[in-house]
């Protein structure tokens, strides 16, 4: 009987692991370079970015306390609001005569005064806004300033400038996706540097850990490694909620494909009645009481014409957005009937994902809480930035000196 030995054969089909290594090198190197390339030249935007969203995380106090004089009152020890109807009587009496009343805001703490957005045309076509500010307990006004020009943008408040340009780069409304195509870039390079962040030997702990007796090379790279992994997650949600919001269309498009949304509410329209004045805002808020008993009374949005309606928002102390109500009644302006009514706890899932976008940006559904770690994480791209640059330049001088 005759013994063949049957030698082993490579199997051709697998790659060795000197291969692979290779493989994982050279994909480490591209990836290194898309994460350096997009960090120097779009990081260098977002860090103005982050720094305008720090401030904007506290806008609402940052704007009182640069303008006290108007926007804040004196709390008596009886501290009971005038009407709605007093209020706007007296921001009547001190607007133009040209000036159309938009909406009334209430005031958001008893320290603050109750706002009057009003609009007045230019002659060049363009619309002014301003507001006006009356103190909620005497129905005196305290002032006034504009709020919005279109041609005029360094004339407004510093608050509606950094938020123009934290959504525009200043760029237009209409341009607000240059930012929103770069955004994307830096959420692509934030995955890139946590894939760049895990260490080659396999022991992640080694990337949570900065060395600060080591040089200033290594602590500028454990600096930059450490603040990247322990913001990353937060960093994203940042990232895609504006991104959400500035492609805002496809977002709602995209969203329907997994639950409903239904179309942006249409309040009515009022019927004039022969002889009939139209009713003041306290019996449309009064309309607006019977469907939402509970809440705060945030705005009332004024009718805009013959045909307007009474907008009336009663805010609940569980929504996460506080800038504005999704609890909102429509009141006829003429017979005070209700006509519409839009309650956020009949939201779908996906129209409470899009309520959610805008407080998860900036923190205001975790209130104090969260806005603080907004403002923590808007420094964020600043110390990517810095330490980024500071370890691209080291070994940029590290290659040059090799090359002598």
């Amino acid at each position: 009987m005759v013994e063949r030995t049957i030698e082993a054969r490579p199997n051709r089909g697998a790659a060795s692991p000197s291969r692979i290594a290779r493989r994982r090198e050279v994909a480490r190197k591209v990836f290194l370079q898309l994460h350096r390339t997009i960090g120097l030249f779009v990081g260098a935007v977002f860090v103005l970015v982050g720094l305008s969203g720090a401030v904007l995380a506290f806008r609402e106090d940052i704007d009182e306390l640069l303008n006290a004089s108007i926007m804040r009152v004196d709390t008596p020890a009886q501290a009971s609001y005038r009407s709605p109807d007093e209020i706007l009587g007296a921001a009547f009496a001190a607007m133009p005569a040209d000036g159309k009343a938009e909406r009334l805001t209430m005031p958001r703490h008893p320290g603050s005064a109750a706002a009057i957005t009003y609009m007045v045309e230019t002659d060049d076509l363009e619309t002014d806004v301003y507001q006006l500010f009356v103190d909620p307990y005497t129905a005196k006004v305290k002032g006034q300033r504009l709020y919005q020009h279109r041609g005029r943008l360094f004339s407004q408040p510093l608050i509606p400038i950094l938020m123009t340009f934290h959504w525009t780069l200043l760029l237009g409304v209409n341009n607000a996706y240059v930012l929103g195509s770069l955004a994307i870039l830096v959420f692509f390079s934030i995955l890139v540097g946590l894939y760049l962040w895990f260490p080659l030997n396999g022991d992640w702990r080694l990337g949570l850990k900065i060395k600060w007796g080591a040089s200033a090379e290594r602590l500028a790279f454990d600096i930059h490694r450490n603040v990247g992994i322990y913001c990353a997650a937060i960093l994203l949600v940042m990232l895609s909620t504006g991104i959400a919001m500035i492609f805002k269309p496809a977002t709602r498009s995209v969203t329907t494909l997994f639950s409903p949304v239904r179309p942006k509410v249409d309040f009515g329209k009022s019927k004039p009645l022969p002889g009939q004045s139209p009713i003041g805002v306290g019996a449309a808020v009064a309309a607006a009481d019977k469907i939402f008993p509970d809440g705060r009374l945030h705005w009332i949005l004024l009718p805009s014409a013959p045909s307007g309606v009474y907008v009336v928002g009663k805010q609940s102390d569980d929504e996460p957005n506080r800038t504005k109500t999704s609890r909102n009644v429509g009141v006829d302006q003429y017979s005070g009937r209700v006509l519409q009514v839009q309650d956020r706890n009949g939201f779908t899932a996906g129209e409470k994902f899009l309520e959610w976008l805008f407080p998860l940006h900036s923190g205001e559904a975790f209130g104090a809480v969260g806005r603080s770690i907004v403002l923590l994480i808007g420094l964020t791209p600043l110390a990517l930035y810095v330490t980024g640059f500071l370890r691209w330049r080291q070994k940029r001088r590290a290659r040059r000196r090799a090359s002598y």
